[in-house]
This record gives structure tokens, sequence and C-alpha cells, in this order.
């Protein structure tokens, strides 16, 4: 499964961001090879351009700390599924949804 987590950093001991569309980076995680790599969002947070560019690696499910209602409506189709993951690093995070411990978000959790 290819994962997409937002980070503070650019590597797996970094916390997931606050705010996924607002990530400072994006790592996009095979669970089968367990091989990662950052992507620097370096998109206007407004334009959202980066999250339609993730989508098109073929990520089948987002890691996220909050996320607001555009980034939303961006990344979670029919294909792809949205988990929740606050305070964790994104290794744990990754092992998190693993083993059946995060929660799908079916709406987002921040308002703007």
């Amino acid at each position: 499964m290819y994962l997409i987590i937002g980070t503070d950093g650019a590597d797996m001991e970094s916390k997931v961001a606050k705010r996924f569309g607002r990530a400072e980076y994006y790592i996009f995680y095979n669970t089968e090879s367990k091989k990662f790599n950052a992507i620097k969002n370096n998109s206007d947070h407004h334009d959202y351009k980066i999250l339609f560019q993730l989508l098109d690696l073929g990520a089948e499910a987002f890691i996220v700390g909050n996320v607001g209602p555009h980034a939303f409506e961006i990344i979670k189709t029919p294909l792809t599924k949205v988990y929740l993951a606050r305070g964790l690093s994104a290794a744990e995070a990754v092992g998190e949804l693993l083993n059946g411990n995060l929660n799908e978000l079916t709406e987002p959790t921040a308002k703007k």
C-alpha cells in the first residue's frame, strides 16, 4: 500500500504535521518495501496543487494530524482513505495504521 503522511520534516522520525494541507513535507511510504521518499511542499497553500500530484503518485491512504475542508475534499476519494494520527512520528503513525489503531476520517477535522 502507498501512504502519504504530512510531516514537519523529511524523515520517518518527523512528527505528523498539525495541518495536512500546510505540511512542510509529504512522505510517500510503501508499506511493502518499507521505503519512503520525502517531497518538500513548495506549493502555495491556497492552490493545493501538490495534493493533486500526490494522488497521481498512486496514494491509497493519507495520514493527517488535522485536515481542513479544502484539502480533505481533494484527498478523500472513492479510492483513498484518510486516517487521523496526532502527536506521532511518521514511523509511529504507519505502525499504528498497520495495526488497525488509527481512525478513518469521514469529514475534515478543521473548519478552514
